[in-house]
Parts: C-alpha cells; structure tokens; sequence
C-alpha cells in the first residue's frame, strides 16, 4: 500500500462511517453525499477507490437502486484497472448521475486534506503519459456501455404524467403547481408557487400543505424540506425551499388542509441539466 493510501485511509473512512450512520437514519441523500467524499479522498489509492465504489454499489442494491448499482460495478471494475496509472477524473463524485470520466472541483476542506496525505511532491504524470491515452480507449468504451445500460434503468416511464394541474385525489381540490420561469441549476434552492381552487376554479384560501416527495426510481426522498411559507393571493402560496440534487425523475406531494377538507395529490417531474446562471 503506497504512502498516498495510508495516510488517506483515516478521512476515507471517516465519511464511510458517517455514510452508514445517515443511511441507518434514513438520511438517503445525506448518506449518499458522504460516499461521493469519500470516493474523492480515496480516488487516486487503487484500494481505497474500489472499496469506495463497492461501498456505492452495496447501498445501491440494499435501496433497490438498479441503475445507480449497474454504474458502481463497472466503476468498480475501471477503479481496479486504471487507477494505478493515474486515469482518474479529478475531483469526480464517483456516482452513476455524474460521467466516469468529468474532472469536478473538490471541495475546499477535503483539498487540504489530499494536498497533506500526498505530501509535497506531485505524482509524477510524464512516466505514465502513454500507458494513461492507451488505457483512456479503454474507460471510454466502458463508459459508453454504462451509460447505455444506465439510460436503461433510469429513464422515466414513457407513460409518466408530467401535468402540473390536477384534481386532488379525493376531487376536493383543484391544485396546479408553477415552476420558476428559468429553469433553476442543480443544487440551486428556489421557489414554486402553488394555485389551490374549487373544482369549479374558485380560489382556496387559508389552506395549510404539508411536502413530500424524491426520487421514485433512486429509492431516496428531497434533498430539503420544502414548506409554503405564505399565501400571496387568494388561492395562490408560495413554495420555499425547494432544490434538486440531479438530473431525473423528481415527485413532490402535498397534503392539504383546507376549508373543504383534507385531500393530497401528487406531481411528477423530470429535471435536466440546466446552465448554471452567473
């Protein structure tokens, strides 16, 4: 095991830990972030990388997230080949959501971090340039065949109802939700509104709503806790609070508490890969 390895081991394994821990709690998403740290800490140490991803690859199978185990196995088996050579995106988050092959800032506190378990001493590129565009044709066919059997297992039904006006499911309530006019960046927190009328279109005031929603097909919930903060006009509230943390097939449920009674219903969404605004 190289020095690299050793001295890393401990931060790795820190956020394993703390991945086991949020998962145990319920906290999918939080627990999935402590998983992509540590596959950015342990990337550049053959055995602290595989044992990253088979760590992803187990949390996949155990929430029943098809798609996201299927890009953990052939990760696994990349990290295994390449790794040794120095064929690793910088800074990659390790997931199926993100390409096996983009380079990604890492975050300011885990750069020190690598910076002091590396030494001073930078890897020595030059030596490998050769063995690293060889092996790259490699990764790419790999990658290409991932992202066919990922599409595979993630893409939204062909059926899905993607309406954002529908009848409550009991038919108390007409509810319609509205999207900001530009479409937000991943991880970028904004606001929906949401119009609550009659069935004959008369507006609902005073309601309270409870949210919910997440990821049908990842087996995990919002990323926040999004809550209508205030009524802006008769019918119509705003909707706090909301972020998606990817790409995908997003579902968000109200619980209604109006005048005419408890009711709930359901929206789906499908969100892309927006520019980040300036």
């Amino acid at each position: 095991m190289t020095t690299f390895a050793l001295c890393i081991q401990p931060s790795v394994q820190a956020e394993l830990d703390a991945a086991a821990s949020a998962e145990a709690q319920g906290r999918f998403d939080t627990a999935f972030r402590h998983l992509e740290r540590a596959h950015i800490l342990g990337q550049p140490a053959t055995a602290q990388h595989v044992r990253v991803h088979w760590r992803m690859f187990r949390f996949a199978v155990r929430n029943g997230l098809a798609g996201e185990a299927f890009g953990q196995a052939w990760r696994m088996v990349a990290a295994g080949l390449f790794t040794a050579i120095g064929l690793v995106p910088e800074g990659n988050t390790g997931g199926s959501a993100v390409s096996g092959l983009r380079r990604m800032p890492i975050p300011g506190d885990l750069q020190p971090v690598i910076d002091a378990s590396r030494g001073t001493t930078p890897p020595d590129h030059d030596a490998t340039a050769f063995l690293r565009f060889s092996a790259s044709v490699g990764l790419a066919v790999l990658a290409a065949l991932a992202t066919l059997g990922i599409g595979g297992c993630s893409t939204p039904p062909k059926d899905l109802d993607l309406s954002l006006v529908k009848q409550s499911a009991a038919g108390v309530y007409r509810v319609a939700l509205v999207p900001p006019a530009q479409a937000p960046a991943i991880n970028q927190m904004h606001s929906w509104t949401v119009k609550l009328a009659t069935p004959d279109g008369m507006p609902v005031h005073g309601a309270k709503f409870a949210v919910d929603g997440g990821m049908p097909q990842h087996g995990h919930g919002l990323p926040t806790q999004p809550r209508v903060t205030r009524e802006l006009a008769d019918g119509m509230y705003q909707l706090d609070g909301m972020k998606f943390s990817m790409t995908g097939w997003w579902e968000l449920k109200l619980d209604i508490q109006g005048p005419r009674g408890i009711d709930k219903v359901s929206f789906n969404t499908v969100v892309g890969n927006p520019s980040v605004r300036p």
